[in-house]
């Protein structure tokens, strides 16, 4: 068997106990998996902020590997992915992304990042669950 159906064969196993449970029971973001960095393991020596960077770093190179082997554009979603960061770093992601890549970020603070970036963006705020657009 190769990878790809011993995958759909697990997941075919669990399915009607993900319908029952209302959730899912197997997926990449059920995975645990170790960052090690010149032989260091990072979640055990790297600060917060570095072992942000580190699972950022992967993120943004699935974008990356997305764009040349599938040859579409991915929408992407990044969660309270500046926490543990510093100004700078927050403000070289952003720069990161192509601006014609449909990005979405949550994040409880934005006051660090760069007014040019805040420009370019959408910037929604929530208040009493509602959705308020910032001008």
């Amino acid at each position: 068997k190769n990878v790809k159906d011993i995958i759909k064969e697990k997941y075919k196993k669990v399915f009607e106990s993900e319908k029952l449970q209302k959730t899912t029971l197997l997926g990449i973001h059920k995975d645990d998996f170790k960052i090690i960095l010149n032989s260091l393991d990072v979640t055990q020596y790297g600060s917060q902020g570095q072992q942000r960077m580190a699972i950022l770093s992967i993120k943004l190179s699935e974008i990356k590997l997305y764009l040349e082997i599938k040859k579409i554009k991915p929408i992407v979603l990044l969660d309270d992915i500046f926490s543990e960061l510093d100004e700078n770093k927050k403000n070289n992601i952003i720069k990161y992304f192509n601006e014609d890549l449909q990005i979405f970020i949550t994040t409880t603070d934005i006051k660090d990042i760069e007014k040019n970036l805040k420009n370019k963006s959408d910037i929604y705020i929530t208040k009493n669950g509602t959705f308020i657009k910032e001008e």
